[in-house]
């Protein structure tokens, strides 16, 4: 069995079609469908159902794709990270976060001239938790919220990892971008009529209700103009156009009635910030490291 013949397959149930496949691996059909029937000979079974308007998989054709897939994916990071087999390659996950996203720069700045290659991945907290259990990354930063805790507490147990607490945070509205705030911190009042900007698959709108520190109920569903998974984009019009951003509070610290946005609370209880490793996986050296970095940035 060769990496070509896994490629091949996956590829083919990826789009449905040998000629589609072969497109995308930039070849012919007829290529494709020698490279796949020569595998179902080596599995002894079919992988493939052959029908008129294209292909689908068998039941253990299925199967065999959970498995195939994998490997594959390994193979074209072994095959990603043998051109940088003169440097240290490190791998960190983290949620969407600009204040981490800053912390990662300057954590850059100090080791520049080290021979690294960084591989930075922002995700979700559930595919965070998948690529740390599949060492994609060495260490995931991640925000749990109370309500999904034990999902989270599950499929860290089922999968052997390990997450530590680094901070308990409450919500903020964020009126510009942290790292530029030098405003007065505003009043409940002063946040109607705003447009917000928020994240894709967003956990703030989902979790319970919203209020500020006089119990006051903010509710911003109805004010939501941009939805998006890119930090740049929520950066820039934060900055430039005047939109919010309802997300965790900042771990900076302001002069006394500054501030980047006003702090809200809610009845389910506060945020968790932390980071998540795999037992079975000691992180290397670089990423420690940054992990001190964070450690120490939160206790400024």
């Amino acid at each position: 069995m060769e990496i070509k013949q896994l490629k091949y397959f996956v590829v083919s149930a990826d789009v449905g079609s040998f000629s589609e496949a072969a497109k995308v691996l930039f070849t012919t059909q007829s290529s494709v469908s020698k490279v796949v029937s020569s595998l179902e000979s080596e599995l002894e079974y079919p992988l493939f159902k052959r029908e008129s308007r294209g292909i689908s998989l068998t039941e253990k054709g299925k199967a065999f794709y959970q498995k195939a897939s994998h490997i594959v994916l390994d193979f074209d990071r072994l095959e990603s990270e043998n051109s940088n087999l003169q440097k240290n390659v490190v791998r960190i996950g983290m949620n969407h976060s600009s204040w981490l996203s800053n912390c990662f720069s300057k954590f850059y700045d100090n080791h520049r001239d080290e021979d690294a290659c960084f591989y930075v991945h922002a995700d979700s907290t559930l595919n965070l938790i998948e690529r740390i259990r599949l060492d994609d990354d060495e260490i995931g930063f991640i925000y749990v919220f109370p309500d999904s805790r034990p999902q989270i507490e599950y499929m860290i147990k089922k999968y052997n990892l390990r997450f530590v607490s680094l901070k308990a945070m409450n919500g903020m509205v964020y009126l510009q971008p942290e790292d530029m705030a030098n405003t007065n911190i505003p009043k409940a009042q002063s946040l109607k009529g705003l447009k917000f900007i928020q994240s894709e698959n967003d956990e703030y709108l989902r979790y319970g209700k919203w209020t500020t520190s006089d119990g006051e109920l903010i509710d911003i569903s109805q004010d939501i103009s941009v939805v998006t998974n890119s930090d740049y984009v929520m950066h820039y019009m934060l900055e430039k156009n005047h939109l919010a951003n309802l997300s965790a509070a900042s771990f900076n610290s302001y002069e006394s009635g500054y501030g980047p946005g006003l702090e809200l609370f809610n009845e389910g209880g506060q945020i968790e910030f932390g980071y998540l490793i795999n037992r079975e996986y000691t992180p290397g050296t670089l990423a420690l490291e940054f992990l001190d970095y964070v450690r120490h940035a939160i206790e400024e």
